[in-house]
């Protein structure tokens, strides 16, 4: 881990987020004094569930695993954080420990903000407290319905759920394709759908013979996004 100030680059994530989107150029000159830069390497872990919470982060560069640990000791993904995108502000905002683990997924530069700071800026920017209660809602939101998912889903459309929220994160589209631009593995893919790594490489073996999608080193490319959108809402009907 290094730590350093956070410079003009990096904090140009902040603009991928929306909450930010609004802001002056001196509140955000102003928000951005506040946060420090600190690089992490791939797997390093950036806190870990049931710690005190001390700090908001941002991703700068790379990305994050939110990680919770299941009642059987498994690890599951709940979420990979990418550039822009909030994470630990669950725990910063009503003061708990932390319920979750993150971890890089690869090299990442993330931002930091200490709590009492965070606070001291809202007071002055109520309209950024709103909007962050508006994305804490969405990730809790995906966070139920993850869980929900692994409890009663076939792998097969928790698979194609992965496939389809790592695309809504980070696909690039072509003409007729959308390339999944995250260096997730094989295990990574297991973790969020819950299920073992020989499942994972069955299924996406499969959906290769369906012409679904391309499985390739570190990295899908989805060819029949409709499909798998077809397997998600029949998961959901299920339930």
């Amino acid at each position: 881990m290094q730590v350093e100030r956070a410079d003009a680059a990096r904090l140009n994530s902040l603009w991928k987020n929306p909450i930010f989107n609004f802001l002056s150029a001196e509140e955000m000159d102003e928000l951005s004094s506040l946060m420090t830069a600190v690089s992490y390497g791939k797997n390093e872990f950036i806190f870990n569930e049931c710690e005190h919470p001390k700090k908001l982060f941002v991703v700068a560069s790379g990305g994050v695993k939110i990680l919770k640990q299941s009642e059987d000791g498994k690890e599951v993904i709940l979420d990979i954080a990418m550039p822009g995108d909030l994470f630990g502000a669950v725990a910063i905002y009503d003061g708990k420990p932390y319920p979750e683990t993150a971890q890089a997924l690869e090299d990442s530069v993330v931002l930091s903000l200490e709590r009492a700071d965070f606070f001291s800026f809202l007071r002055k920017n109520p309209d950024v407290a709103l909007e962050i209660i508006t994305e804490l809602g969405g990730m809790v939101r995906q966070y139920q319905d993850t869980i929900r998912a692994l409890a009663s889903e076939r792998v097969e459309w928790r698979i194609a759920r992965v496939i389809l929220n790592l695309a809504r994160k980070s696909g690039v589209a072509a003409s007729e394709s959308i390339a999944i631009d995250i260096p997730v593995t094989r295990k990574d893919i297991a973790e969020m759908a819950g299920t073992t790594v020989e499942t994972a490489i069955r299924v996406i073996s499969n959906f290769k013979k369906q012409g679904i999608c391309e499985p390739q080193r570190k990295r899908i490319v989805i060819t029949d996004r409709k499909r798998l959108e077809a397997m998600v809402s029949e998961g959901c009907a299920a339930v």
